[in-house]
């Protein structure tokens, strides 16, 4: 892939949303469900082992909050946080067409295509460079372009 991104594991993002906080400043931890080693560098400020510093935002609706870590050098994720939690919860039972996320007001296309002979969703927004699908994991479903999909191995 040739644009440079950011990859943050959904399990590390909610494990320093919910707990972050009760972390000391300079108090290193690791993700519950990954293993990924971080160091609260901040109030709100974390860098993972592999020197990546993250930053906890929200964005602001008219009456709630959606909590999400940044990427402190600029090079963001391709793919939002809240866009990615919607697909990845409400995705497979969307119907084909328009979707609309709430948070950021990215409209996605969905629509269900055969791959490896599995009926699988494709999401597809404007100006992302590659349609992306649901990829079972060993402990949780993420994103992937479709060009990188690989079927459930059970």
């Amino acid at each position: 892939m040739s644009e440079e991104r950011v990859i943050l594991a959904d399990c590390c993002e909610d494990w320093i949303i919910d707990w972050g906080g009760f972390y000391a400043v300079g108090q290193a931890f690791a993700c519950p469900e990954d293993a990924t080693e971080w160091t609260k560098t901040a109030k709100g400020a974390y860098r993972r082992a592999d020197g990546r510093e993250f930053q906890l935002r929200s964005r602001r609706g008219p009456e709630a909050e959606f909590p999400y870590l940044a990427s402190a050098d600029g090079h963001e994720p391709n793919v939002e946080r809240c866009c990615a939690k919607l697909l990845l919860a409400y995705g497979e039972r969307l119907g084909d067409g328009p979707f609309r996320c709430p948070v950021d007001g990215s409209v996605w296309q969905k629509r269900t295509q055969r791959l490896h002979g599995l009926r699988v969703p494709v999401f597809a927004r404007e100006g992302q460079s590659e349609p992306l699908t649901i990829q079972p994991g060993r402990s949780r479903p993420f994103l992937v372009a479709l060009s990188e999909y690989s079927p459930p191995r059970e």
